[in-house]
């Protein structure tokens, strides 16, 4: 059992709910496709936006789901698809409208803020390395750690990157 697979075993997601099935039951497996992913399409969601997302309205599922996505972060076999997949979710459920969701889901994020810095730092994907820049710049405290991570992987993220971004 990996790190995604004990925190997807956490919940009861028969009683999570999703906005076009009867329950968020069908998410596991959903998450699980995409972290096993070989290629790009295999690697996009398909059961989670229109089920748990829709642009800025969430349902509280979200919250069980980032907590799954930062997990399966640490897994270094999951795919750069999917891994830019899983961290293009995890920035749309911080900025949703819902701000008691949107600051569960950034506490998810904290919890994992390690997982981010590595994303960075991995040189894998300057799409990956951007989502996880913008996250931990949503949720690091020491902003002379951010200052220092743009300074060491300015090269790693993509060349339009701004400061302020």
């Amino acid at each position: 059992m990996d790190a995604m697979d004990m925190e997807l075993s956490l919940y009861d997601w028969s009683t999570l709910p999703c906005r076009r099935c009867r329950s968020a039951e069908h998410v596991p497996g959903e998450l699980l496709r995409m972290a096993r992913a070989q290629t790009p399409e295999e690697a996009k969601p398909r059961n989670i936006e229109f089920h748990v997302l829709q642009e800025n309205w969430v349902t509280e599922t979200a919250v069980p789901v980032a907590r799954v996505l930062m997990a399966g972060l640490t897994d270094r076999s999951v795919s750069p698809d999917a891994r830019r997949h899983f961290l293009d979710l995890l920035w749309s459920f911080v900025i949703v409208d819902d701000e008691d969701i949107a600051e569960a889901c950034l506490e998810a994020v904290r919890a994992g803020v390690w997982s981010l810095y590595e994303e960075v730092l991995s040189g894998r994907s300057r799409d990956s390395a951007l989502f996880a820049y913008w996250l931990v710049k949503e949720v690091e405290t020491a902003p002379a750690r951010v200052e220092r991570l743009l300074q060491v992987a300015r090269h790693l993220l993509p060349e339009n990157l701004h400061e302020d971004d």
